[in-house]
């Protein structure tokens, strides 16, 4: 039976099984034939029970996603010759066995797995009508009706071992399928893999190899349309090309995710020169690599700049760095500086007139990592550094030093990115990863350079992602 490739772009299997790495020699969008796969993941995707791999079965690779790429194939379903004999049977139980002193069963699945199933947890999660309301996905118990002690008066397996069935003290009743027990696993369940994804580090490579998606795809595609949103999630950075060019798209492209974020500057902005300017953005000056609106307690989470018209002009070349691994490459070569900006925060603030009246004010580390540890973001714009310090004093110079270390890595010619964006291409990058500035420019012939800008939010954008997902890859909630 063929597989169907799927490109490793668009695809990160839900399940850990289904996720392999291998080494290959990337051109852009090109194909590359198993026989170049290792013997080891070769024999990984038969173990895997995707059945056989022709010697010209075609997997599709990106090429910015680096040499140790990660890819996965879609199981037989996906194929272009799936059948319903393809569908693995549904779990069955092989044991159950209760332990009071700890309050909770010992559930043994016939596909090897053992869990422990806590008895307040099962109670809280029964899935009959009283106590779940299906097509919103919410319980309709509340929390004040629970026992936290509770211990069931009996249980038993049903359905040929499928379903447990459990008779709690009052005589309620719960069934749980053995299937949807399979995939809670507490602690040990998979983490989500678009929240959780696998970042890509790029630097200078990326110069005239920017990952490029065309906007007709994007609108009318739900898989081009994840492809795009998988790239901006893990490598952080897309041009979109083929636009319209008129006012407008950029809203356009983002209903097609959600909802655009308004802001300050309403929400779109058109970035292009103008008098008494309320932003460095719309003069011809040279902009320094920074985030957008590092003042707002909740940054925008994906930022597009559409350039609708392209004057002829000396510079306005747009420039890209991945901050991520500036922040990499700080910690390696200066481990105190690195402590340091994610220790010590920095004020960010703006004010003037534009959409609205308003004066934005918020502090935070330069480098931002989340309760795990794991990158979240950086913070850095000079434009809007405040002038006022909420340090102690005596770190103050100590600040300016670390970021000057930041700056000097930020700027190194082997990190950075440049594109000068054509009328109709669309810059689309993660604000919170990608630092992004532009040269400065001379107008030397009539015309303008016009640019509309506008934001949208990661949550939104998970979301999408995940429908996305449950509908052309068979992802299940849980």
């Amino acid at each position: 039976m063929a597989l169907s490739a799927v490109r490793c772009s668009a695809v990160i299997n839900a399940s850990k099984a289904l996720r392999m790495r291998c080494t290959a020699n990337f051109v852009r969008r090109a194909t590359v034939p198993a026989e170049s796969l290792t013997e080891k993941v070769v024999d990984r995707v038969k173990l895997l029970g995707l059945r056989q791999i022709y010697p010209s079965f075609p997997q599709r690779f990106s090429p910015w996603l680096g040499r140790d790429c990660m890819f996965s194939t879609r199981p037989a379903r996906y194929s272009t010759q799936s059948t319903e004999q393809d569908k693995p049977s549904p779990p069955k139980f092989n044991e159950v066995t209760r332990d009071d002193s700890a309050r909770w069963y010992r559930m043994g699945v016939d596909n090897g797995y053992e869990g422990r199933y806590p008895y307040v947890w099962l109670r809280d999660n029964c899935r009959c009508s009283q106590c779940y309301h299906p097509s919103s996905w919410q319980r309709s118990s509340e929390v004040a009706d629970l026992d936290p002690d509770v211990i069931p008066s009996s249980e038993e397996l049903i359905d040929d071992g499928r379903v447990l069935r459990v008779i709690w003290p009052d005589g309620h009743r719960s069934e749980f399928s053995a299937e949807w027990l399979n995939r809670q696993r507490f602690s040990e369940s998979e983490k989500d893999v678009l929240s959780s994804p696998e970042l890509q580090t790029w630097a200078g490579e990326l110069n005239g190899n920017i990952p490029t998606f065309k906007f007709e795809e994007l609108m009318n595609e739900d898989e081009e349309l994840y492809n795009w949103l998988n790239v901006l999630n893990t490598k952080g950075l897309a041009v979109v090309s083929g636009a319209p060019t008129e006012t407008g798209v950029v809203q356009s492209l983002a209903e097609r995710v959600a909802f655009v974020k308004t802001t300050t500057y309403g929400d779109t902005f058109q970035v292009f020169s103008k008098h008494e300017a309320s932003n460095l953005a719309y003069t011809p000056k040279s902009l320094c690599l920074h985030i957008d609106l590092p003042y707002y307690k909740y940054t925008p989470g994906i930022q597009m700049l559409h350039c609708i018209e392209q004057a002829d002009c000396a510079g306005g070349q747009n420039q890209f760095v991945d901050g991520l691994n500036v922040s990499l490459q700080v910690k390696k070569e200066f481990p105190d500086t690195y402590k340091f900006l994610r220790t010590h925060e920095l004020d960010f603030r703006d004010a003037g007139v534009d959409y609205r009246t308003y004066h934005m004010k918020y502090r935070r580390p330069v480098i931002e990592h989340d309760k795990y540890g794991d990158f979240l973001c950086v913070n850095y714009n000079d434009h809007v550094r405040a002038p006022y310090m909420s340090l102690p004093v005596e770190k103050v110079t100590e600040m300016y030093k670390a970021i000057k270390i930041f700056n000097q890595v930020m700027y190194r010619p082997g990190n950075f990115v440049q594109h000068r964006l054509a009328a109709g291409e669309i810059a689309t990058f993660n604000n919170g990863r990608v630092l992004h500035g532009r040269s400065g420019f001379t107008i030397t012939k009539a015309g303008n350079r016009h640019l509309e800008g506008t934001y949208f939010d990661w949550d939104e954008t998970y979301s999408r992602m995940r429908i996305i997902r449950e509908k052309l890859f068979g992802d299940e909630r849980l």
